[in-house]
């Protein structure tokens, strides 16, 4: 029986969105976890003096957006989320954030009605007053490279942060891409309020670690897509032509494999297929990875006709 492309386009968006809602253990996402866990804990110990903060830089797509939710995910499964506690709020800055904008932002990750209401000095001690009310232990700042400029409003914000690491309320991890670097290089005040950091690199093609991080990477992606009863049987995604294929479309950075199978479950589950095939890889990168620019070309074409 032929379905309607309403009912596809349910199906097809299930699917996805059951992926997506899967955290795939990655040890350097995992790592991130425990030092987002250590940040916490010694704030939580030294309440009341100068916090410390953490740098994660990383290339977009590397996934460190979604292992600082999975965190966040994990502490209120460990100790729910409820009207009077708030463990850890995380933010996403914008391009154009003010301090005043910063402080609208952190009040509504607490769920305040009213955050937008008042001066940039009320909402500031709205948020330090939230911090205590709450028992809030740990703020993760994310997109931190739209502070990376030597002049103007975004200096503002980042003194901004190192007057909130100062106030001994709370310890601020800094998530941002690689842009960022120069900014955290000459901010010499701010790099001394901060752990080593825990930036994610993309992983190198000729290191056999880097190899088998990215092969397990890709086996337990292969297994969640017949976890999560996406599809009836695994798709081999860890054959050595498809993992180097994967690794090409990738640069490495394990979190835009995870985006192209968006594009190929979203083709296979409409052809009512009972795994990801070749074809649907290939048409992936040709709709997704070759239109987005992160690749030139397909590497799926040669192996299919070479």
């Amino acid at each position: 029986m032929n379905r309607t492309a309403a009912e596809l386009n349910d199906e097809a968006a299930d699917m996805v969105a059951r992926f997506r809602s899967v955290f795939i253990h990655y040890p350097p996402h995992v790592s991130l976890h425990g030092r987002l866990d250590y940040l916490q804990k010694i704030g939580r110990r030294t309440r009341g003096e100068p916090q410390m903060g953490l740098r994660v830089l990383a290339p977009s797509g590397s996934g460190k957006s979604t292992a600082a939710k999975a965190y966040v995910d994990l502490v209120e499964t460990r100790r729910p989320r409820t009207p009077e506690y708030v463990p850890v709020i995380k933010v996403d800055l914008e391009r154009h954030t003010t301090s005043k904008k910063l402080m609208v932002l952190i009040l509504e990750a607490f769920r305040d009605p009213y955050a937008s209401y008042g001066n940039e000095l009320t909402l500031k001690r709205r948020v330090l007053s939230c911090f205590e009310r709450f028992g809030t232990e740990l703020l993760i700042v994310d997109e931190v490279q739209h502070l990376n400029y030597r002049n103007g409003l975004r200096n503002d914000v980042t003194d901004t942060l190192k007057g909130m690491l100062d106030t001994g309320l709370i310890p601020i991890a800094f998530l941002g891409t690689d842009e960022a670097l120069p900014m955290f290089r000459r901010n010499l005040q701010l790099n001394g309020r901060l752990l080593p950091p825990c930036d994610l690199h993309p992983l190198k093609a000729r290191s056999g670690r880097d190899q088998k991080l990215f092969a397990g990477y890709v086996t337990r992606l292969d297994q969640v897509l017949v976890d999560e009863g996406i599809f009836g049987q695994q798709s081999g995604l860890n054959e050595p032509e498809i993992l180097a294929a994967l690794f090409d479309v990738s640069k490495g950075v394990v979190g835009r494999v995870n985006r192209l199978m968006h594009a190929a479950i979203e083709v296979a589950v409409r052809r009512g297929a009972a795994r990801l095939e070749i074809a649907d890889l290939s048409w992936a990168v040709d709709a997704w990875a070759v239109e987005q620019s992160f690749i030139d070309h397909n590497p799926f074409r040669k192996r299919r006709h070479g």
